[in-house]
């Protein structure tokens, strides 16, 4: 457990000293230089007063400022109470950010879609007149009921085309419904065999109504999967108007029938108007209740053609008695009912219109509020982003300043070890190592005689010409190149390198350790390893060229 509250000093294991070297203690500068790194943890420790033992709670929560776990354990805790609020402040501003976005992306489709809607409602406003004009001439077919038809068809196609998109979901199965161009050849086809089919007027009615109940319920879906929010009764409200505006179209269209023929000859056609007109006024009256605004509306239009709303009650009562007498149809009676009742549905169609508009301006006050809230959650979180780099530095240099009177001794001992490292390496460079360790140790080295030894002496041959030829750094490459296997191949013996000038290279064996008669077999083998060894090596300023040595050596004793 002492061991994890020890300071490791810079020098490493492998500089260690060895166990047998004698170390000494004073108060001198000289003596603090031959501690052993386990006494310079401990005299630091003790200075530090920091070795104590603590309490395993103390342990975890405290750390020890000398140590690197315990300066991370700090710099950890302290980092953590100032970015956890941030972190917790951006991650608020960030779901801030993403619900404001949200809600704008989600106002912006409902827009788009009610824009299409107002294309929608042209589309099926055409339609519904074409319904009306195909029922007229199914009743009374002539020249001028084809006439008003053929009218007719222009204004559906022209509407068709608007429509920015195709409406109508892929889940409908129907062929012709998968596409714009697959409806328009459909409804050419149509067209084209309505004289050959011998249709009814229920039929046709039912034909056209059907596609029309298909676009409709697109809508009912398209502003159903939408997060209204607030403005959800007013949409209700002008769901409400559009189908109160198709059943309208449909009172409409078996009244022209009624008035072609003369009088209901079915019963079913006669339950069918009335039901027609029966939902119209509940969804009208379910599309007030939802929406004032477009009660107000309708009022304030209704108000302006009272003439045509007493006409079309009139003509409602006629077709309700329905008299059992054979009448005989007229066209222009039709016509008649049919203008009263387009400009009924026109008034629809206006409330309509306007109610669309008060929605998109509550979705563009929807909008900007969304967007006011993004920009302020979006300046917030750059604000977070550019002040946390502040802090969080302000807080490691805090952190740094406290613990730099723990450290400063430790710094100072790593320093002292550095500068001991380096005055040890020149030590050993220019005396032999035995020499420079009595040295270390403050002992008093003698001159020493040597009974016998052997020495080796080498040098280029051609030396003079090659740098004659060769510039200063090719030169000094070239002897570095022969140097440095030299001293690769030193190590492998029992000799000590005295010196190098120039190109001369000098090795003694037996001398400063003293190995018997073994120096001569020792030059002698070291000899010839280094002239196997040149062989392989090629001048770099003459490729294809080998270094060439001659190398001499002399075995003596006094």
């Amino acid at each position: 457990m002492a061991g994890r509250n020890r300071v490791i000093p810079v020098e490493s294991i492998k500089n260690r000293k060895s166990p047998g070297t004698k170390l000494h203690r004073s108060n001198s500068l000289s003596s603090t230089l031959s501690l052993s790194p386990t006494e310079l943890n401990e005299a630091i420790m003790g200075m530090l007063t920091v070795g104590k033992r603590l309490e395993p709670c103390k342990r975890v929560c405290i750390g020890n400022p000398i140590t690197t776990a315990g300066q991370r354990k700090q710099l950890a805790k302290m980092l953590t109470v100032v970015l956890f609020p941030l972190a917790v402040l951006t991650a608020i501003t960030a779901v801030d950010f993403s619900n404001s976005l949200s809600m704008y992306m989600n106002t912006a489709e409902v827009m788009m879609r009610i824009e299409f809607g107002v294309e929608l409602g042209d589309f099926l406003m055409a339609l519904q007149n074409e319904r009306d004009m195909s029922s007229l001439y199914l009743s009374r077919i002539g020249s001028d009921t084809k006439s008003d038809l053929l009218q007719a068809y222009p204004q559906t196609d022209e509407a068709l085309d608007k429509l920015s998109s195709w409406p109508v979901s892929s889940s409908n199965k129907l062929k012709e419904f998968q596409s714009r161009e697959w409806y328009i050849n459909f409804i050419n086809r149509h067209r084209y065999e309505l004289d050959s089919t011998n249709t009814s007027v229920t039929a046709e009615i039912n034909f056209y109504s059907n596609h029309i109940d298909i676009f409709i319920r697109w809508m009912y879906e398209a502003v159903s999967e939408l997060n209204t929010g607030l403005i959800w009764k007013t949409l209700v409200g002008y769901q409400e108007l559009i189908i109160s505006s198709e059943y309208i179209g449909r009172e409409r269209g078996y009244g022209i029938y009624y008035y072609s023929v003369g009088s209901f000859r079915d019963r079913s056609h006669y339950i069918l108007f009335i039901e027609s007109q029966d939902t119209a006024r509940a969804h009208f009256e379910s599309a007030r209740m939802y929406s004032e605004t477009a009660s107000d509306i309708y009022q304030k239009n209704l108000d302006t053609n009272n003439e045509t709303l007493q006409e079309i009650n009139k003509l409602r009562n006629e077709i309700k008695i329905n008299s059992s007498l054979v009448q005989e149809g007229s066209t222009s009676a039709a016509k008649w009912w049919f203008s009263n009742m387009s400009i009924y549905r026109d008034v629809m169609r206006n409330t309509q219109r306007l109610l669309t508009s008060k929605i998109n301006r509550l979705l563009e006050q929807n909008a900007a509020i969304d967007m006011t809230n993004m920009i302020i959650a979006a300046a917030i979180f750059l604000g977070i982003i550019l002040v946390s780099p502040t802090i969080t530095f302000s807080v490691y240099k805090l952190t740094s300043n406290i613990q730099k009177y723990s450290l400063q001794i430790a710094r100072k001992t790593k320093a002292l070890n550095k500068e001991k490292k380096q005055s040890e390496a020149i030590l050993f460079q220019m005396l032999p190592k035995s020499v420079a360790q009595h040295l270390k140790e403050n002992n008093t080295v003698n001159a020493e005689q040597f009974q016998e030894c052997t020495i080796l002496q080498s040098d280029m041959v051609g030396f003079t010409k090659l740098s004659s030829n060769s510039s200063p750094l090719q030169v000094t490459e070239m002897l570095n190149i022969l140097f440095s296997c030299f001293d690769n191949r030193i190590n492998l013996y029992d000799v000590y390198k005295v010196e190098t000038v120039g190109d001369g290279y000098l090795v003694v064996s037996g001398v400063p350790r003293r190995n018997h008669h073994r120096h001569a077999s020792e030059i002698a083998t070291l000899s010839l390893d280094l002239l196997h060894h040149v062989t392989r090596l090629e001048l770099p300023q003459f490729p294809g060229e080998k270094f060439k040595i001659r190398v001499g050596c002399h075995s003596g004793n006094d």
